[in-house]
């Protein structure tokens, strides 16, 4: 049956977009000896590839950039070294000034100066409050962290993997259109030139795909339901 055969389509991608947002809110929560542990076994760029192979060729290229990374190294010693270092100079502290802060009120910059706890952070302080999430008191992180913009985005896509209500695709959709989509263009801009840890572009432009892809899986499935 067709529509059968579409539907278990739809819930391969919905999954593997679950699993990728999943891994890519651990990778800008900053590195850990368990996701170097995970980023070396044989499962970790499975989710994207899917995706990838799904609607956009253009970032294959990207996975197998991270691949080739990723295959440099056989312990997550060196590999914990290598990406903590790269953390820490573009996102949280470099002589001269970061690259790319990780929180969206730092692209607010209408009036030409941006800061902390702006706008975006204002705006998803509310969405929170009405999506029913705390956030726990020892992550110590403005509430548009970018892992926790992902984190919100992954519970809207698990909600509807458990509901099937299209509403929570179209939340999910609206969410990574409206809200992410938008500064993470402008961050992954800012990175995009960075030579020495080549692993922060890379998963920023995956990172970009697997967002407008949620927005690809809600038109896919609006078109025929």
């Amino acid at each position: 049956n067709c529509m059968n055969l579409k539907y278990r389509q739809e819930e391969k991608i919905r999954d593997a977009l679950i699993d990728s947002v999943k891994q890519l809110c651990q990778v800008y929560w900053g590195p850990s000896e368990a996701l170097c542990h995970q980023m070396l076994g044989p499962s970790f760029l499975v989710p994207f590839d899917t995706i990838a192979s799904w609607k956009e060729t253009s970032w294959m290229a990207d996975l197998m950039g991270l691949q080739n990374i990723l295959d440099g190294f056989s312990e997550t010693a060196p590999l914990l070294d290598y990406l903590e270092q790269g953390y820490v100079r573009l996102f949280v502290n470099a002589k001269g000034g970061i690259a790319a802060p990780l929180y969206a009120s730092c692209y607010d910059d209408d009036d030409g100066s941006p800061q902390l706890m702006g706008r975006a952070a204002v705006g998803m302080q509310k969405m929170l409050q009405d999506l029913g999430i705390a956030i726990s008191d020892d992550v110590g992180e403005p509430p548009d962290h970018l892992a926790i913009e992902l984190e919100v985005l992954y519970y809207l896509l698990t909600r509807h993997a458990v509901s099937d209500q299209s509403n929570d695709l179209t939340d999910a959709s609206n969410f990574a259109s409206a809200s992410i989509i938008p500064w993470v263009r402008i961050f992954y801009g800012r990175l995009k030139s960075e030579g020495h840890c080549r692993f922060y572009p890379l998963i920023t432009a995956v990172l970009l795909s697997v967002l407008n892809a949620v927005v690809e899986m809600h038109k896919s499935c609006a078109t025929h339901r």
